[in-house]
């Protein structure tokens, strides 16, 4: 069965979340004003973290490679599970050697996530088949296809099943999670695709992917991803 991740930006929001699904798989901690994978402050990190999740994990979004601030990362919540960092202005650059530095500096029960922008032109990012080939190098066994502009687009819109497929045999025993302005129709997309989890924000807030997240439209959102 297809898992949830719905992607929060302040302590606020992440009650609302998970008072109204508590059966979520995975809560994202984000700061969408700040790009695709903009990360919160410290402080933020450290609130979301004493909400008791229960059997809900935690991920956070560090930001790109470039902008992810080292010092910061001593005060990831040690209950975090999964560390995102993109690679926008990575192409053709040595990255891997940062991405490994990250790696070292987080703890051992967080999983640095590989992530794949599905308009990786768009972002002067590395490939989708060189980001699986080098990470799974690294040992890296999930992976994030999101999409780096929030332009009216969604995920589908850049990736197609073939090329999903192709990635999918790069690394069979590998988690991916779809994302990228995912709505009620491209849901069902994601879903045919047996993707092991989808990753939804604007679809969830009142009005767009900035404004506030609603209780309503997260219940109904887990209800449509459960579905069979």
């Amino acid at each position: 069965m297809t898992g949830l991740l719905i992607s929060v930006r302040s302590r606020q929001e992440a009650e609302t979340v998970i008072t109204a699904c508590p059966d979520l798989d995975i809560l994202d901690i984000k700061e969408p004003n700040t790009g695709a994978l903009g990360a919160a402050s410290r402080q933020v990190w450290l609130d979301i973290a004493e909400i008791p999740l229960d059997n809900t994990a935690l991920s956070v979004a560090l930001g790109d490679l470039d902008d992810v601030h080292l010092n910061a990362l001593a005060d990831l919540p040690k209950n975090t599970q999964y560390a995102k960092v993109g690679l926008a202005d990575q192409r053709g650059l040595n990255w891997i050697q940062a991405w490994r530095a990250i790696r070292v500096l987080v703890t051992d029960t967080t999983e640095l996530v590989g992530v794949i922008y599905a308009d990786y032109e768009a972002a002067a990012a590395p490939t989708p088949n060189e980001i699986v080939k080098s990470l799974l190098n690294e040992g890296c066994q999930t992976f994030l296809i999101d999409t780096y502009r929030k332009d009216g687009t969604n995920l589908f819109d850049h990736l197609s099943q073939e090329q999903f497929s192709l990635l999918k045999s790069l690394a069979p025993k590998a988690t991916f999670v779809l994302a990228g302005s995912l709505t009620e129709s491209s849901i069902h997309n994601a879903k045919q695709l047996n993707a092991e989890f989808v990753g939804v924000r604007g679809a969830v807030c009142e009005d767009s992917r900035e404004g506030r997240v609603s209780a309503e439209k997260s219940r109904q959102m887990l209800k449509l991803v459960k579905a069979s």
